[in-house]
């Protein structure tokens, strides 16, 4: 009986374990900073070392929905279908390739980015597209110029595909006027977080609404617990973000984007690590294996119809303003790309030796080659 209690105790901690690890591999922070003459994003992407490519994508492009079976399937499968024409040039993170970004900003000032939330659930509805999460990203980069048009345009555009088993995640959205919302899919419904119902700019990998509730109790927010400033501990990431934006004095000089960089380091540091200037149309970023920061001027990158489509590694160990360095993005490039990211990105062994990733990339080359034509 004893060595039984023995045994269901280490299978208990195993899984507790695995639970603790898991959530750990998934943590993310986002975060704004705002003030009379600067509107600032930071993001931590803290999972693992990871491929990718920063992306100059252009206005006028005509565009159509992707979802997981238009992906992965050998035959057009018979699912609605929806087309758009990009009014925004953008500049995006990708790590599994073209129109499939992680996070990016726009030349109106919107940036986007996924953070993981594994109680996202999506309620299909059959009379809508689907779209495949990251191209949703890059759809709203698309079209949108502020975070009341995304809110906006939520119930009428497509349905989000998320990776077919695996969970989904919420969005951080802002703008160019310091407006923020935090976009979950809770039970089939969106969920919005946004002005009043915001009031930290924050987010993380938890309910926005649950952070709100925890924060009230650590003692700089009125609580009795002490807050661990560790910047090693995965552990009340949104507690230690808005401890130290509500401590940033912009009257001592100190410049608000080494600032939102050193919050970055203090809270937990990522692997992908982005600085967005929203009012100065300026983004800074780095990886951990490219540790230099870069920065691109959106009013440098020519977005226009006829220009072509630019990339600079994410991994890069160039440093300062990198438009220079910029490269033409290929078709060859890109399917590089999209095998190298794609097992990063959805950790399923079984898939890698189907058929569905070889019509994956197939689907991919040849909705590339149109775009890059």
């Amino acid at each position: 009986m004893k060595q039984r209690i023995q045994f269901i105790l280490k299978i208990t901690f195993a899984f507790v374990c695995l639970i603790v690890e898991n959530t750990n591999v998934f943590s993310c922070s986002a975060f704004l900073m705002k003030g009379d003459n600067y509107c600032i994003v930071g993001f931590n992407e803290n999972w693992k070392s990871m491929p990718g490519i920063v992306v100059s994508n252009k206005r006028n492009v005509v565009k159509r929905n992707l979802s997981w079976k238009h992906l992965v399937s050998k035959e057009k499968p018979s699912e609605p279908e929806m087309e758009w024409t990009s009014k925004y040039g953008s500049i995006s993170f990708n790590l599994l390739g073209l129109d499939l970004p992680c996070y990016g900003v726009n030349e109106k000032g919107l940036f986007v980015v996924e953070l993981f939330l594994d109680h996202t659930f999506t309620a299909k509805d059959s009379l809508k597209p689907n779209m495949f999460w990251a191209q949703w990203i890059q759809y709203q980069l698309d079209n949108y110029a502020t975070v009341s048009e995304v809110i906006d345009g939520l119930q009428t555009t497509a349905n989000i595909d998320w990776w077919p088993t695996f969970p989904g995640s919420h969005f951080f959205i802002s703008d160019k006027d310091g407006n923020t919302a935090a976009i979950e899919l809770i039970d089939g419904k969106y969920s919005i977080s946004t002005g009043e119902t915001m009031p930290i700019p924050i987010l993380c990998n938890k309910k926005y609404q649950d952070e709100l509730i925890q924060i009230k109790k650590f003692e700089p927010f009125g609580g009795t617990e002490t807050l661990s400033l560790n910047p090693q501990s995965w552990e009340n990431r949104f507690a230690k973000a808005a401890y130290h934006i509500s401590n940033y004095d912009s009257s001592n000089n100190e410049n608000p984007v080494s600032f939102a960089f050193s919050v970055l380091d203090r809270i937990k540091p990522g692997e992908w690590q982005v600085v967005a200037d929203l009012k100065n149309d300026i983004v800074y970023f780095r990886s951990d294996q490219g540790q230099a920061i870069k920065k691109l001027c959106l009013s440098d990158c020519d977005f226009s119809p006829s220009a072509t489509v630019k990339f600079i590694d994410i991994n890069s160990n160039e440093q300062g303003n990198v438009f220079n360095s910029l490269l033409d993005l290929t078709v060859e490039i890109n399917d590089d790309y999209v095998e190298k990211g794609f097992p990063i990105g959805y950790e399923n062994t079984e898939f890698y030796n189907s058929n569905s990733y070889f019509y994956l990339k197939e689907n991919l080359h040849s909705y590339i080659v149109d775009k890059l034509k």
